[in-house]
């Protein structure tokens, strides 16, 4: 994917979650008895107005739109509604906020048609999104040349820009984690996906059975009992110390297990070794990144790839990592240890995705990192979901973990206590007095 639509596409996540917080919200306002929360649909409005007329309709219209037209008339009349609802969208929004400072004045009068309207716009902003991506993005890649994305990507990568920069893009990830933070849960986080009614029909990739792990005398698992199906993203939280990372090193073979069988793709890795373990596809992304700081970003990602000979496909593969995380392109000659924590974390990512797993271990990637990094790679995460990809998340951060879970467990002092769907989970009781703080 191109670096343009690459943005385009987190802008999308972004605003799809702020459509979700709306969707929450405009359930809450079906109450007869309980006012809106005007402050905080306030916050989300003038997001979204902001947004869409600063920063994403500008570059959207100036590049993609324009270049597209400019190459085909085939999506003509799609452009064209596209445009139109650009338009509209301001005049929508004002309309709603009217509505809203009506509603709080003369409670409940004029409820109906708020959420009548609200729900429309709901409806309006996501069917926009889905369209762009499922229609306008695969007509971008037939018609535009290299030399239009080209045009298109270094506009989009121009810092200086203030619809295109970095600044204005942290002002509006700050926004929106603020509007997240208090938005009622759940809140969910990436584009809409399928809910899996029948996971029976996805395969067991990988089965940990009765697994028991000692350090010295101290039992640090005790009976860990957990699935891993193809094709989904499970999450295992709990409190430091809990036994999470324990777990993790006994699935890739660093660390010994003293009781319990691990089964992978049919096979049993029990006591395997770990290079064994990477060659047959579990590849894991180490608590604390652990690039290789001497090394170039570029021969960071080779690494990852040591058990490949495929030279033509590693180097495929090296770009999609840029375009999955633009910023290790620009810094692919530069010292892997002078990157930034997220940058580095972003790069231990890459180096174990460059290893073509068929199950990809994640520990801990949001430790140490700034709330807006935390967004950045979580909005990874689910894209490798939608991509099919087998993904293990051990995570500290449980409302993130289990926002984006297909299917998680809860770990205390070495045993899973809780399982179930990562939606289920989110709203437990228990979880959220213990791991959500609510």
């Amino acid at each position: 994917m191109s670096q343009a639509l690459q943005i385009i596409s987190n802008e999308h996540r972004s605003m799809w979650q702020v459509s979700v917080v709306l969707e929450e919200l405009c359930k809450q306002c079906a109450d007869p008895e309980q006012k809106p929360d005007a402050e905080l649909f306030e916050q989300i409005l003038n997001y979204i107005e902001q947004y869409i007329e600063r920063v994403h309709q500008p570059k959207e219209e100036a590049y993609l739109y324009r270049a597209v037209a400019e190459r085909t008339e085939e999506g003509a009349a799609m452009i064209e509604q596209f445009r139109r609802e650009h338009a509209q969208s301001p005049e929508i929004v004002a309309t709603l906020r009217r509505q809203l400072h009506q509603l709080m004045k003369h409670f409940p009068q004029g409820r109906e048609q708020f959420r009548a309207d609200l729900e429309s716009y709901i409806e309006l902003l996501r069917t926009h999104i889905m369209r762009e991506e499922s229609e306008l993005f695969p007509l971008a890649r037939k018609v535009l040349t290299d030399v239009d994305w080209d045009e298109i990507d270094t506009a989009f990568a121009d810092s200086a820009d203030p619809s295109f920069g970095e600044e204005s893009r942290a002002e509006f990830r700050s926004l929106l984690t603020r509007i997240v933070n208090e938005a009622p849960a759940p809140v969910g986080f990436g584009l809409a996906r399928e809910e899996r009614k029948d996971p029976e029909a996805h395969p067991v990739l990988l089965s940990v059975h009765d697994l028991s792990s000692h350090y010295g005398r101290i039992e640090a698992l005790r009976g860990v009992t957990i699935e891993v199906r193809q094709g989904q993203l499970v999450a295992l939280v709990g409190a430091n110390g809990a036994g999470k990372t324990t777990l993790l090193r006994a699935i890739s073979g660093v660390q010994k297990v003293s009781g319990g069988a691990i089964n992978f793709a049919g096979q049993d890795i029990t006591h395997a070794r770990p290079e064994q373990r990477v060659r047959l596809g579990i590849c894991q992304v180490p608590e604390g990144r652990q690039v290789f700081g001497p090394l170039t970003v570029e021969d960071n990602l080779r690494l990852g790839a040591y058990t490949r000979s495929d030279k033509e496909a590693i180097q495929e593969d090296i770009e999609q990592m840029y375009a999955l995380f633009p910023i290790l392109k620009q810094k692919f000659r530069q010292a892997a240890g002078t990157l930034s924590g997220g940058q580095q974390q972003m790069l231990a990512m890459a180096r174990a995705l460059m290893g073509r797993p068929k199950l990809l271990l994640l520990d801990e990637p949001s430790m140490g990192l700034a709330p807006l990094l935390i967004q950045e790679i979580f909005n990874v995460i689910i894209r490798l979901r939608e991509q099919g990809k087998t993904v293990f998340l051990v995570e500290q951060n449980a409302q993130q973990a289990l926002s984006i879970a297909d299917y998680a467990y809860v770990i205390e002092t070495g045993q899973t206590v809780l399982e179930g769907p990562g939606s289920e989970l989110l709203v437990n009781e228990q979880v959220k007095s213990a791991y959500l703080g609510i």
